[in-house]
């Protein structure tokens, strides 16, 4: 089990002592300390001495920090590395249900827990990733949710759902798989990276599967709040340009460059609107648009101003 962290102590702390209770035994915790704050390891470290650290010296983004922590287990003879966000409390049962799926399913690459989004009070069941090329767009959808618009079909596996890609908020991944595809692309840096990752192991013939007996609760966004919710706008928009450019057939790329465009020119209409917290999300896409067209990927150069928005 591999959980990344960069701030947020108290979020780590709950993820960590979710782990504790797991019900599965063949199992090993490691977290990555993807340049964070000074002391957080060393703190973690005497807080959860059962756990494994890995430090390193900068923030490798989520593509860059993972693929540190997976290059380790895979090093030490993983047969599945279970990506878990720091955000994120799984249930005691969620790892054992997600193992069995993927010993039954050896052609399952990669599997997924039901994620549990927002707060417990409110949270909605999601999980099922789809991809719909010609509006350059990607969804997690319920299972049993109609998908007749879609262009991505859903079939019921042994012990799960079949589906495009899984959300990397908790993924577990066959390390065999990931011998003949790669680890993440660390162009992507943060957002995308799962599901193009995905995209490759569905390629490659393996199965992305959601299994529904695993769960797992999801805060979503919890290291990008503030001024750092800038952050997804850019990448988001550099990276969905990164993705579609990448994996649309030559008859859907002119359609799907159409569907991203427009949305950004409705936005240079509707985000200033919104005030000062609009106009510095519109500026944060223009950056991940001019950013892709300028091919600078990997991490951004061009957002030290975000985290001084006050929103």
């Amino acid at each position: 089990m591999l959980v990344l962290h960069w701030r947020g102590m108290e979020k780590t702390r709950r993820c960590l002592t979710s782990l504790r209770a797991t019900s599965y035994q063949n199992s090993h915790v490691l977290l990555v300390a993807n340049g964070s704050p000074d002391g957080d390891s060393a703190q973690l470290a005497t807080e959860f001495p059962e756990v494994e650290m890995l430090t390193l010296d900068r923030n490798y983004g989520f593509a860059g920090g993972c693929n540190r922590g997976m290059e380790k287990a895979l090093a030490d003879q993983a047969d599945f590395i279970w990506l878990l966000n720091n955000d994120a409390i799984a249930k005691p049962e969620s790892i054992e249900h997600l193992v069995k799926a993927a010993i039954a399913n050896p052609e399952a690459g990669a599997l997924g827990a039901i994620v549990l989004e927002g707060h417990s009070s409110t949270a909605e069941e999601a999980g099922l990733g789809e991809i719909n090329f010609k509006k350059a767009k990607t969804y997690l959808r319920k299972t049993g949710q109609d998908k007749s618009n879609s262009q991505n079909s859903t079939q019921q596996e042994k012990g799960g759902y079949s589906c495009s890609w899984l959300s990397g908020s908790n993924l577990l991944l066959r390390s065999s798989a990931l011998s003949k595809v790669g680890l993440f692309d660390e162009r992507y840096y943060l957002y995308f990276e799962d599901v193009e990752l995905c995209k490759r192991l569905t390629d490659a013939g393996f199965k992305c599967l959601l299994v529904p007996g695993s769960t797992i609760e999801h805060e979503g966004n919890a290291s990008t709040q503030g001024g750092l919710s800038l952050w997804r706008s850019y990448y988001h928009s550099r990276n969905r340009l990164l993705f579609f450019m990448q994996y649309c057939s030559p008859s859907q790329r002119p359609i799907a460059l159409l569907s991203i465009w427009g949305h950004f020119i409705k936005h240079c209409f509707t985000l200033p609107l919104r005030g000062k917290a609009g106009r510095a999300r519109l500026k944060a896409e223009w950056l991940g648009l001019n950013d892709y067209y300028s091919k600078r990927l990997g991490p951004a150069t061009c957002l030290d101003w975000c985290e001084s928005v006050k929103l």
